[in-house]
């Protein structure tokens, strides 16, 4: 997400180089636009918007890495495993038994669900699924791992909300480059245009959208 979004504004930046337009100017930074035209008001909306966005983004991913080190450190202090480079599937079952060989007891009995006739299958799926040596883990307490469980979730469910906080960085843009657009009849972009009739017969009001190239 960070490359995406450091991609984007360099190539905005550079069409408003190239450009010199309200709207590029909007893309790049919502607000910019509406100030260039000589909107302030819109602009300072826009802008406040904007830095109003990228502050919960910071304190939403803070919120995110803060609990992602405590249960880290929960795991390798309690439980002797280092789930730091861990997959989400290995993370969980890290939370969800209180040990690797709890853990494996629990595959055994899905071998023999999966495969109840085949001694050979039941082997094969266990070697394939089961977790030894460095895979290993032992809670010293039920507090702990439900402690390191909980703190997992919530650290996901910041990550979360980083991620849907940044999507409205992408809606302000486009609003403000939209709005922008429409204050500068001269720049490409979308514009509306109401028509009302001379007469008072107003069944013939006529409401355009359309764009400019």
């Amino acid at each position: 997400m960070k490359k995406t979004i450091v991609i984007l504004l360099l190539i905005s930046s550079l069409l408003v180089a190239a450009d010199k337009g309200t709207v590029l100017r909007s893309v790049v930074l919502p607000g910019w636009g509406q100030n260039y035209a000589g909107h302030t008001t819109r602009g300072t909306i826009f802008m406040g918007l904007e830095a109003s966005i990228w502050t919960g983004v910071g304190i939403s991913y803070l919120q995110a890495v803060f609990n992602r080190d405590d249960y880290r450190n929960l795991a390798m202090e309690m439980a002797g495993i280092d789930v730091s480079n861990r997959d989400r599937d290995f993370q969980d079952d890290v939370g969800n038994f209180s040990s690797s060989d709890e853990y494996n007891d629990y595959i055994r009995s899905l071998a023999r669900y999966y495969h109840p006739d085949d001694i050979e299958a039941q082997q094969n799926y266990f070697n394939n699924h089961s977790r030894y040596g460095a895979d290993g883990w032992n809670w010293s307490d039920a507090s702990s791992r439900n402690n390191y469980d909980e703190t997992l979730r919530v650290s996901r469910e910041w990550f979360r909300r980083t991620t849907y906080v940044a999507a409205f960085a992408v809606v302000n843009r486009v609003v403000s480059a939209i709005d922008a657009s429409l204050l500068d009849p001269s720049e490409p972009g979308v514009y509306t245009a109401i028509d009302f009739p001379e007469s008072a017969d107003f069944s013939s009001v006529r409401f355009t959208v359309g764009a400019r190239f």
